[in-house]
């Protein structure tokens, strides 16, 4: 504690205790209850703190992140072609008995219905194909969905007809040759494959009619001479063996 308390108001110093200034009578004692004590001097200054740091924002992050996003969708999109090409490799359906070129020929024809079922020459280029290769199942399929979609050609409606001739189904074959007549009243490669018909039944009259009829319809010149065989051998009444029909 002080020796002695200085006056605030005359500056006279006065005994420790006193209550009043000698001097001037300034109350002392309820001064220094008032006065507030001084606050405890700290032991270490940790001086200014570190202000946080921000850290800017990456000026090329957007364009990495396109750049990475572009990346991505380029593989995706690379990922989905290889494996749209293993798809159709892996399914590609080789035609028994198909040379290279024809082979070829089938596959372009699949790739076009592929994307457009409805495509009618496709349609017809692939039964043309496997006519050809004597798969005539298959073939029978492709003619009835060309003759869906267009039931007015004669030609197609023959080749269909062929094809149930050679798996032994004569009487579908038959219907056929006379829807494809109806449908072309000069269509002579049906009514020479009538003729063929009516000759593998022993049905001589009737073939002889088919075949003079084909011939007065303007067959095409490699049929002529065939069809003056078969006249020959229908008057004749010989060849029971049904020959190949043509087409």
């Amino acid at each position: 504690m002080p020796e002695t308390i200085r006056c605030p108001s005359c500056g006279t110093e006065n005994a420790a205790g006193a209550e009043a200034c000698a001097q001037c009578n300034f109350p002392l004692a309820e001064k220094a209850a008032a006065t507030p004590a001084p606050e405890p001097e700290f032991a270490f200054d940790p001086g200014p703190r570190p202000v946080p740091r921000r850290t800017r924002p990456d000026a090329m992050q957007p364009i990495q992140m396109q750049l990475w996003l572009f990346a991505g969708i380029a593989v995706v999109m690379g990922i989905l072609y290889f494996a749209a090409q293993g798809f159709w490799n892996s399914n590609a359906k080789p035609v028994e008995g198909a040379a290279p070129q024809q082979q070829q020929r089938a596959d372009a024809a699949r790739a076009v219905l592929e994307k457009d079922s409805t495509n009618l020459v496709a349609r017809i280029e692939l039964a043309n194909v496997l006519y050809d290769t004597g798969n005539w199942s298959e073939a029978i399929v492709h003619y009835k969905s060309a003759l869906r979609l267009d039931p007015n050609r004669a030609t197609t409606v023959v080749d269909m007809g062929v094809c149930f001739y050679n798996l032994g189904k004569f009487a579908e074959a038959e219907s056929l040759f006379q829807r494809a007549i109806v449908l072309d009243p000069h269509q002579a490669v049906a009514m020479f494959n009538l003729g063929i018909i009516a000759e593998a039944q022993e049905r001589w009259d009737e073939a002889l009619v088919q075949y003079h009829r084909a011939m007065q319809s303007g067959p095409p010149e490699g049929m002529k001479p065939i069809l003056e065989q078969h006249i020959q051998a229908a008057m004749a009444k010989t060849g029971k063996t049904p020959p190949p029909l043509a087409r």
